[in-house]
């Protein structure tokens, strides 16, 4: 079995899937699958073989390759595993929910497991504590005038709220918004007590303390509107970005920069080897990589898209170290099962879907879209000769970064349009000019922020040149201010986006076969088995052509038709919100009835 790691995060996913939005066990689902196969083998006779264009068992061969017993057997393991863990948690959460509902006032124990966050009437933390022998989370809020440290051990009272589901149409749902946080819901305290300092696990408290002084010298030194960029752009800290320039950044597709990734880790990789590899070698510098990684993901809190890329960056040091040929399809499996085995219900998080969306886009379009650009050779017109090598090296480079970009939208287009229903049309150009930008900004960042936890005045001095960079990417922000830079569009259904990406499949696997210069024999077939239907096709009666015709226009008829109008209703939980859409409709109209 080849990527046997790949099939079971495939099930995974699966047991996952039906377990969130069927709530329903999968074991009900596969004993009659398996009935099914085993009757069918029974009944089904020995024929003798006879070749039909048009039989199913004759293309089932192609998918048996891929589906064979062993693969089927390993995708049904892992999904009942993911499937009863979510059904599991999720009732787990009902049962806790129901808890501490019912109780008036709660008395408890824990321990600081998140830094301030300042509203404007109360303090809010993330807190960790023991409840019936479960170590659960929740939020829990403060009066101003009471200050709590990141590891202080507390027991405070206080009233227990459980999170809002979704009431309306497409509104948040704020319940598994927690359970992607591992968050049972909002304690508001009225009495706190310090018990003891320092208190949370060793390795959390000391890159806490790390990542808070990079952030408190990085706003001495800077201006609130550079540091708020600058440690947005290295440490994914974006609390402090005000709306606007957040708002500019996701219409000219520059959000992703705010969100540390795979671009961040490929340059700390690149800079500890431009550093040390000529003082401690090649394999030691690996090992010292390893161990930088582990800590930038404790610093930036691992968060999934910083996970997802220090995980597939360990894998490829530690396949260096051993001599071994990394495999990108297993280090993306690896990375999203240990997300996926920590929680289940990170699943739906927007950031993990567009992280493992972009990286999948590139690994399986990036190579066919780079081969097509590269087919297109520019030339002089005028003077009838080709362009210069050095030229020519540049345009391959742009090429190289287009296709990049090209594959990444193609992957995730779906995604956000599900989620955002927004579509950036100026992405190719943003993308272009940030790519050659963004580079030095990033190294030019990492070096500061060391500098400056390290050795301010000389941070000072360049402070200047990292004000220029933020600029930088400010200017290029305002792409998403250029007209039709953030169009609309409406929520796909699930049916059109499965379509979608088989017919990107397809499209891709077909300009594979017929671009390639030496075929290997599974493309010669797929060559001879679509001349060959071209040929059934012509030499078939002009009846079938016209029932194919007529069967393609019912499918786009049905799809074009008049839909029946819904309406969608405010929760009535909302009574203000309700009272004034009725006292609209109560309204005497403007035009009497009589006209």
């Amino acid at each position: 079995m080849k990527r046997p790691i790949l099939i079971a995060v495939i099930g995974y996913i699966i047991g996952i899937i039906v377990g969130l939005y069927f709530k329903i066990s999968i074991v009900s689902f596969y004993i009659p699958v398996i009935a099914t196969y085993f009757i069918y083998k029974f009944c089904n006779k020995k024929q003798t073989k006879k070749f039909q264009l048009l039989s199913i068992k004759r293309y089932l061969r192609y998918i048996k390759i891929y589906l064979n017993s062993k693969v089927i057997i390993l995708l049904m393991i892992s999904s009942i595993i993911s499937n009863t863990i979510v059904i599991f948690q999720n009732k787990n959460y009902e049962k806790i929910y129901n808890n501490l509902s019912i109780q008036e006032n709660l008395n408890l124990t824990g321990t600081i497991i998140s830094e301030k966050q300042e509203k404007q009437y109360y303090n809010k933390y993330k807190i960790k504590v023991n409840y019936n022998n479960q170590k659960l989370r929740f939020y829990i809020t403060t009066k101003k005038d009471i200050e709590l440290e990141y590891g202080d051990k507390i027991t405070f009272s206080g009233s227990y709220t459980q999170p809002e589901t979704q009431r309306n149409y497409k509104g948040f749902d704020y319940s598994e918004y927690l359970k992607q946080l591992k968050i049972y819901g909002t304690i508001r305290c009225e009495k706190v007590q310090v018990l003891s300092q320092k208190q949370a696990n060793k390795f959390f408290q000391i890159s806490n303390q790390i990542s808070n002084k990079i952030i408190a010298n990085t706003k001495k030194i800077l201006k609130e509107e550079t540091s708020s960029i600058l440690l947005g752009l290295i440490l994914g800290n974006k609390q402090d970005i005000d709306e606007e320039t957040q708002e500019n950044f996701r219409n000219a597709s520059m959000s992703h920069i705010l969100a540390v990734s795979g671009m961040h880790v490929a340059y700390v990789i690149l800079g500890i080897n431009l550093i040390f590899k000529g003082l401690i070698g090649k394999r030691n510098t690996n090992i010292l990589n390893i161990i930088i990684l582990i800590l930038y993901m404790f610093i930036t809190n691992f968060s999934p898209s910083i996970t997802r890329a220090g995980i597939m960056g360990i894998i490829l040091l530690f396949s260096k170290l051993l001599h071994r040929k990394n495999d990108i399809y297993t280090s993306i499996s690896i990375s999203l099962l240990l997300i996926l085995i920590y929680n289940p219900f990170l699943i739906q998080n927007l950031g993990l879907q567009l992280s493992y969306g972009g990286v999948v886009g590139i690994v399986i379009f990036n190579k066919s879209i780079l081969k097509f650009l590269k087919n297109i050779k520019v030339r002089n017109k005028v003077y009838k000769y080709k362009i210069k090598p050095k030229i020519q090296k540049y345009l391959d480079k742009i090429k190289e970064i287009i296709s990049v970009s090209i594959s990444v939208q193609i992957a995730i287009l779906p995604i956000i349009l599900y989620n955002l229903n927004t579509f950036n049309p100026y992405f190719l150009i943003s993308n272009l000019v940030l790519s050659f930008a963004i580079g030095p900004i990033v190294i030019l960042g990492f070096l500061f922020i060391i500098i400056a936890s390290l050795i301010v005045p000389i941070a000072e001095i360049i402070s200047p040149v990292m004000s220029a960079g933020i600029k930088i990417l400010n200017f290029i922000s305002n792409i998403g201010k250029l007209p039709f830079s953030k169009i609309y569009l409406a929520t796909p259904s699930l049916f059109s986006i499965l379509i979608y990406y088989l017919f990107l499949i397809v499209l891709f696997f077909s300009y594979n076969i017929y671009s390639s210069k030496k075929p290997n024999k599974t493309q010669i077939r797929v060559k001879n088995l679509v001349a060959l239907m071209k040929i059934k096709l012509r030499q078939s009666k002009p009846k079938i052509k016209y029932i194919l015709a007529i069967i393609i226009f019912f499918i786009f008829a049905i799809n074009l038709k008049q839909q029946n109008l819904k309406i969608h209703f405010i929760d009535q939980t909302t009574p203000n919100m309700i009272q004034r859409i009725i006292g609209i409709f109560e309204r005497k109209p403007l035009i009497s009835k009589e006209i």
